[in-house]
């Protein structure tokens, strides 16, 4: 019973991921520092590049993305935090009409450089973070435009780190 479950949903799901739609993302804007990493670091910005793969039949998408985040540090003794981030993202899309609504949620790669000037190997890390949000975007077919907000959260060795980006961009 499972294996021709299993079977009949391949026959519905390939030819719908055969037509599915590819999409540039490229956006920047405002990160906001959460907790511990609030407590050394300035608000800051980011840029990032993704790709998201929609299935017209379907509700869902699955994003793939990198960002760069730099928060100036609010002290004169560390240096900016920065952060190189790849992440991949399940993004249910809403019904809506003109504007689209989506939820995502996914996990990713954080490479943090931050910490004092006087020892600027001791506080790098890579480590595995998770993040959730919600977006809007317009335009069907073509050019498009989108915002969204996320919240990143990073846990590590040291305790976490977290962030509140902010992103508006275009999406071919």
């Amino acid at each position: 019973m499972r294996r021709s479950l299993l079977i009949a949903s391949l026959f519905v799901l390939l030819p719908a991921a055969a037509e599915a739609q590819p999409r540039l993302m490229i956006g920047g804007g405002f990160t906001a520092p959460q907790g511990e990493v609030g407590e050394v670091a300035d608000p800051g910005w980011h840029l990032g590049v993704g790709l998201n793969l929609g299935i017209p039949t379907l509700p869902v998408a699955l994003r793939a993305d990198g960002r760069v985040h730099k928060m100036a540090a609010n002290d004169s003794a560390l240096r900016d935090n920065e952060y190189l981030t790849g992440a991949i993202s399940l993004v249910f899309q809403l019904p809506g009409v003109g504007l689209e609504p989506y939820v995502l949620g996914g996990m990713g790669t954080y490479r943090y450089s931050g910490g004092l000037r006087s020892d600027p190997d001791k506080d790098e890390f890579s480590d595995t973070g998770y993040h959730g949000g919600f977006g809007m975007a317009t335009g069907q077919l073509g050019f498009g435009l989108f915002a969204e907000v996320r919240y990143v959260y990073i846990p590590t060795d040291a305790g976490s780190s977290s962030m509140i980006p902010l992103t508006l961009g275009f999406r071919l």
